[in-house]
């Protein structure tokens, strides 16, 4: 069984929105891959090492349909984040970064460092219905230089629809960011279709491939442009050189890279990207909206605030019972139910390592103690 693939949890674990259960066969294999050039001293510890990472690139390439050169690791999103802003040229006349106050705050947090550079930050307001593409034309404005669009909202589950968007902000020669934390893994998502100019993510979540393993996505159309700041010998054009007067950006993404970069986490995220893209973005699909329509059609339409439409909800159920959601939310982490709550209601979300009889329980749970 696909499950018995995972690292064994005890309890119903569906906390696949925060951070994914690793592979079982991660733990060895990467520990010997990762010790392996010290071990046998051949001095060739760096290209063996990178020999991964060019995999984890090609990997991610295969899962979001592009070519592997687009890509560079990073070491978070919000990092990644502010090495964009800082390699672009403030333009003339287009000075707004807009943004959603239902965006991720660690991203908010690193875009609101750009007003150091001249920008000023624009938030469209919470409420507002961000899959009414009317909403994006209202905001989307001349004076806007760069919009951050999140595919899928961690606060609401709410999945947006990128291709519109991001066709709209094109019209209007407006730059895109688009954040897919949340919904690489579990969503097909086929770059091509939505002519993003970048696009930032994490293996830490659906491809449970554990924290460190971040990247970024920057289109072959704009890399000329782009001037990072944050530099180091593996944004250099050829990092071995070592010519300390000859610095050249790499020609693809990687001019983004930096110094040294880590290892060990690429490691387990090659892995994990391997392992999804064998099983398929669409069967892992299936089964967690298969899980999540048996708990939803036990609720109140009340109780439910992600959509209960598959095709607007993201992986994750959001569910607030109201006066009694303190109380659901100590029942079930008593009975070993695995999630996390915050202000709109409790979060859970479940993958392939979730079984029918997990989901039967989590029903009894909720129809016993509402």
């Amino acid at each position: 069984m696909i499950a018995e693939k995972f690292v064994k949890h005890k309890g119903t674990y569906l906390l696949s929105h925060s951070v994914g259960l690793p592979l079982k066969a991660s733990r060895t294999e990467v520990e010997e891959e990762f010790w392996k050039p010290w071990i046998e001293s051949n001095g060739d510890e760096w290209n063996h090492w990178l020999s991964y990472m060019e995999r984890f690139r090609k990997q991610l390439g295969l899962l979001l349909n592009s070519d592997a050169k687009n890509f560079c690791p990073q070491t978070n999103i919000s990092s990644a984040v502010t090495k964009i802003i800082f390699s672009l040229e403030l333009p003339r006349k287009k000075n707004v970064i807009l943004m959603s106050e239902e965006d991720f705050p660690s991203v908010a947090f690193a875009l609101q460092k750009s007003q150091s550079l001249g920008y000023k930050i624009r938030y469209i307001p919470t409420g507002l219905d961000l899959n009414n593409i009317e909403v994006w034309n209202d905001y989307l404005k001349d004076d806007v230089a760069l919009v951050l669009v999140t595919q899928v909202q961690s606060n609401n589950g709410i999945q947006l629809p990128i291709a519109p968007i991001t066709a709209l902000a094109k019209q209007r020669s407006i730059m895109t960011l688009i954040d897919i934390a949340q919904s690489i893994g579990i969503l097909s998502i086929d770059i091509k279709k939505w002519s993003a100019d970048f696009i930032v993510g994490s293996c830490v979540k659906w491809l449970s491939g554990g924290p460190g393993a971040g990247f970024m996505y920057v289109n072959p159309d704009i890399i000329k442009y782009c001037k990072p700041c944050d530099v180091g010998w593996f944004s250099h054009e050829d990092p071995f050189e070592f010519k300390i007067h000859n610095f050249r950006y790499a020609k693809d993404a990687l001019r983004f890279w930096g110094g040294t970069p880590s290892i060990h986490p690429y490691l387990v995220a090659f892995r994990s990207l391997k392992f999804v893209c064998s099983v398929g973005i669409d069967k892992i699909r299936q089964h967690n909206i298969t899980m999540s329509d048996q708990i939803i059609k036990t609720l109140d339409k009340k109780e439910l605030i992600s959509p209960s439409d598959a095709k607007r909800r993201s992986g994750t159920m959001i569910i607030h019972f109201g006066d009694s959601q303190n109380r659901m939310v100590k029942i079930l982490r008593d009975n070993n139910i695995h999630l996390d709550s915050r202000a709109k209601g409790m979060r859970l979300s479940p993958h392939l390592y979730n079984s029918k009889a997990q989901m039967d329980s989590l029903e009894s749970l909720i129809n016993n103690n509402r």
